[in-house]
């Protein structure tokens, strides 16, 4: 992907008043379709304060905003998670529905990696839904490598997910 042809943005810490974000992209369809379909209200404002919690405990979530706009069109995020019963850091992307194929996730994404990489991070992985094709078709593109399919959850829903890997040291 050539970056110059693409909406500049910038990626904040996201923080309490991220909620309304957090609240209008769980509910979304055409933003969680693929992770087993919007949530409730109640399980929204849960995301959003374990987002903020884990912001607190050191994991490395923005939001992600056009340049020129005080608005966030989404959120970016490695979180510390467990693969195969050891430690991993994961990553994840979700834009607002008028914002999906824009290229505003792989701008988000050249703006995090060196924050990762700074923190010591040397492995991401990434588990979006099979069905999935944008988020999978990005991960090719910025040089994950696909392993296998598995089983995961969102929120306690069930989820036949694509297996990413990227090797942050080379």
């Amino acid at each position: 992907m050539e970056s110059r042809h693409m909406a500049p943005v910038e990626i904040r810490p996201y923080a309490e008043s991220d909620r309304g974000l957090t609240l209008a992209s769980e509910s979304d369809p055409a933003v969680v379709g693929h992770l087993g379909g919007p949530v409730d209200p109640d399980t929204a404002a849960r995301v959003h304060e374990n987002r903020i919690a884990a912001v607190a405990a050191g994991d490395l979530i923005y939001t992600i905003v056009p340049e020129g706009s005080s608005e966030p069109i989404g959120i970016i995020a490695i979180w510390r998670s467990e693969w195969d019963s050891r430690p991993i850091f994961e990553i994840g992307v979700m834009l607002l529905p008028q914002y999906q194929s824009r290229a505003f996730a792989f701008r988000a994404y050249e703006q995090l990696k060196p924050r990762a990489v700074e923190r010591g991070v040397t492995e991401l992985h990434a588990f979006p839904s099979v069905t999935n094709k944008p988020s999978n078709l990005i991960l090719r593109k910025v040089g994950f490598r696909r392993l296998d399919d598995c089983d995961m959850d969102y929120e306690g829903r069930p989820l036949r997910c694509a297996h990413w890997v990227l090797d942050l040291t080379s």
